[in-house]
């Protein structure tokens, strides 16, 4: 079946319009993870400083040991594993965000918690999101790969304008191609959830013939999605500077104190400003994931749309 593009990617305002609890479910979890992550980091800065002292008495050695280099290393591993669950709780809200969404527009109806669960249908979005993830990481090494050595022959064969051509050209290309394979790939998180199976590749069974009105409809979501971080940024630049966050994260020269500071969460300045992001990336999640669904629910004609939990 047809689907209206233009209509598609209005459908994150619409689901946050019928359900506005909603939007409060997921700024509540993206606040608890923005804040448990502050929390986790500020925890490193002790850590850092002595690794910092470290680093800077090794290079005063003409030649460090293997013993002090390791030292060193192992040093730098016990610091980045105090935040290694971040990698894996980012995936599981995500899985969880994707799903909600996806849910929302499937079937409004089922909308305690905000959509939000935990159960095998995340598990399906995760592993299938992870997967495709990954081939879309390794097609681009390998493009990219292929695109040096295309520079490489260019320029033997014909000298620095041969390659500046082909370089040209072959970044284009690799660019058409993300861009290509991501769109065929979009309806992989409504098959999943709608279909409750893992649904690697069943999406470019869906948008075969229908690349352009998808293509269309996520610049537009993306466009939406630019504006209103635009006008967010009125509230949140402020915050970020009156709690420090803003000037740290753009890399000022801060001492210690002023880091902790602020990554301080019983600051109420750096509380309201992970508030405030996490209800702008909510509604982002909103509006970018939500007309995927919705496309995907207008050429299906809905058929699996009953989603029963």
């Amino acid at each position: 079946m047809a689907f209206s593009a233009t209509d598609a990617a209005f459908e994150g305002f619409r689901l946050v319009r019928r359900n506005p609890l909603a939007l409060v479910a997921w700024t509540l979890l993206y606040a608890v993870l923005t804040l448990t992550a502050l929390f986790s980091l500020s925890t490193m800065v002790g850590s850092l400083e002595a690794w910092t002292v470290q680093v800077e008495a090794m290079e005063s050695v003409d030649q460090p040991s293997l013993e002090q280099v390791m030292a060193l290393m192992s040093g730098f591993g016990a610091i980045m594993a105090q935040v290694a669950w971040l990698l894996p709780v980012s995936l599981v809200v995500g899985a969880m965000l994707g799903a909600a969404v996806a849910r929302g527009v499937l079937n409004p109806s089922r909308d305690r918690f905000g959509y939000l669960r935990l159960g095998m249908d995340e598990v399906r979005v995760l592993v299938v999101t992870f997967v495709l993830g990954l081939i879309m990481g390794l097609a681009c090494f390998v493009a990219f790969l292929a695109w040096g050595l295309l520079i490489g022959a260019a320029k033997a064969g014909g000298g620095g304008g041969a390659a500046a051509i082909a370089g040209v050209v072959g970044f284009l290309a690799i660019v058409c191609g993300f861009v290509w394979l991501s769109v065929r790939l979009s309806l992989a998180v409504p098959i999943t959830v709608a279909e409750k199976r893992f649904a690697f590749f069943d999406s470019f069974n869906l948008t075969k013939g229908r690349f352009w009105p998808l293509l269309g409809m996520a610049i537009l979501a993306l466009v939406m999605v630019l504006v209103v971080q635009l006008l967010s940024s009125i509230v949140t630049l402020p915050l970020g500077l009156i709690s420090g966050l803003e000037s740290w994260s753009m890399g000022a020269d801060q001492d210690s104190e002023a880091v902790r500071a602020a990554l301080d969460v019983t600051n109420p300045w750096v509380i309201a400003h992970a508030v405030v992001e996490a209800i702008v990336s909510a509604l982002t999640v909103g509006i970018l994931y939500a007309p995927f669904a919705a496309a995907y629910q207008d050429i299906t004609g809905g058929r699996s749309g009953a989603i029963d939990h």
